[in-house]
């Protein structure tokens, strides 16, 4: 059987993983990768120099023929060349330019996407961001074959993933792009063996249906004001979600003493008393899918250093959302609007430095022991 004539389209690190998997299958004869697609190179202003993509780095290194076109509209030299190579699928894996009608109907077997979410929830460009926002417990990927819509085609597969109450933003990706890339694989496989083409035949996202009768939520791109975080007014497990989902840039902040300090790594942790003050639990969704984390998961095992650093800070006045409970060698420990609910922060940029531990965070801005950090 002749493998499949293979043209690949990805640019970040989620979209090599799998451009990597596409030559192991080449090596077993089920694809043969015709040409790879990837964003240009990008000019970093502090090597001096233009910075090439993951996929690019791969395509260069075993010689495959490499295309880098800024954009599709109104490009007939990339959508002939296509037509020319005639191939069996496309594959699409974070590339970063829409594909033309003219395009979608080139290969014989439709263009196959990977997605990193359970479709047709968080739909749109921040799908794992919104997965660590939302404090799902369970994420995943989907392989679909594409149509003019925003990820709307028919499904050909998905996996789903448990999530850990702690995970960031890096390990969430790793997890994803190395699920999405096994899966992907089996369709691809999938196809060869038996020359399906999931456009056609794929289930439609249309029949999904959540028990509760909500609606599958959409994802944008994230907004700076989206980043920043006012331990006074905000809920914890947003905050800690904020952190966590921001956490490969650094990108979520507060301001402090008119400067902003990016939190890179932090702590949410729980005694028990905030189930007694009445407040309501954080799960929101019905479905075991979409189950979210609540804060008696960060429960158990409150230090008693702690509690003696809340005991001192409490004895003097009461303790108000924003404030240093905690703020010396035993760490930097912020109160929050919930009460027994803490935010301690670990790893900070401030603005204009270097990365620094809460230690050099508690000497450089003379942070004392029931000072409010939300000024």
């Amino acid at each position: 059987m002749l493998p499949l004539k293979t043209v690949f389209m990805g640019t970040p690190e989620i979209a090599s993983r799998s451009l990597l998997d596409m030559l192991r299958l080449q090596e077993n004869g089920i694809v043969d990768l015709q040409a790879v697609y990837t964003k240009p190179p990008v000019w970093d202003s502090k090597k001096k120099d233009y910075i090439e993509s993951p996929v690019e780095k791969i395509a260069r290194e075993n010689r495959i023929d490499l295309r880098t076109p800024k954009t599709f509209k109104n490009n007939s030299e990339e959508i002939n060349f296509l037509k020319t190579l005639a191939p069996d699928i496309i594959i699409v894996v974070a590339f970063g330019l829409i594909l033309t009608p003219d395009i979608l109907n080139i290969p014989l077997y439709g263009v196959l996407n990977l997605h990193p979410s359970l479709l047709p929830d968080l739909r749109g460009p921040s799908p794992i961001h919104y997965t660590i926002l939302k404090r799902l417990k369970f994420g995943g990927v989907t392989i679909m074959a594409m149509n003019e819509g925003v990820d709307t085609g028919p499904l050909a597969a998905q996996q789903r993933i448990s999530l850990d109450k702690n995970e960031n933003f890096h390990r969430l990706y790793e997890k994803l792009s190395s699920t999405g890339s096994l899966l992907l694989s089996g369709v691809v496989e999938t196809i060869y063996k038996y020359r399906i083409n999931f456009f056609e035949c794929g289930y439609s996202q249309d029949l999904l249906k959540k028990k509760d009768n909500t609606s599958y939520d959409l994802t944008s791109l994230i907004k700076q004001e989206e980043l920043r975080i006012d331990f006074c007014k905000d809920e914890p497990a947003v905050i800690y979600a904020k952190i966590r989902a921001f956490s490969e840039s650094g990108g979520a902040f507060f301001i402090f003493k008119n400067k902003n300090v990016k939190i890179l790594e932090a702590e949410l942790i729980a005694d028990n008393t905030w189930e007694k003050t009445g407040t309501e639990s954080l799960k929101t969704k019905k479905d075991v899918q979409f189950e979210t984390f609540e804060y008696s998961d960060y429960c158990g095992g409150f230090s008693d250093i702690y509690k003696r650093e809340i005991e001192k800070v409490s004895s003097k006045s009461n303790i108000v959302a924003g404030t240093a409970v905690a703020a010396n060698k035993n760490g930097l420990l912020i109160s929050t609007v919930k009460k027994g609910v803490y935010i301690r922060l670990i790893k900070l940029k401030p603005e204009g430095k270097n990365v620094m531990g809460y230690n050099d965070i508690i000497n450089g801005f003379r942070i004392k022991q029931g000072e409010l950090i939300c000024l």
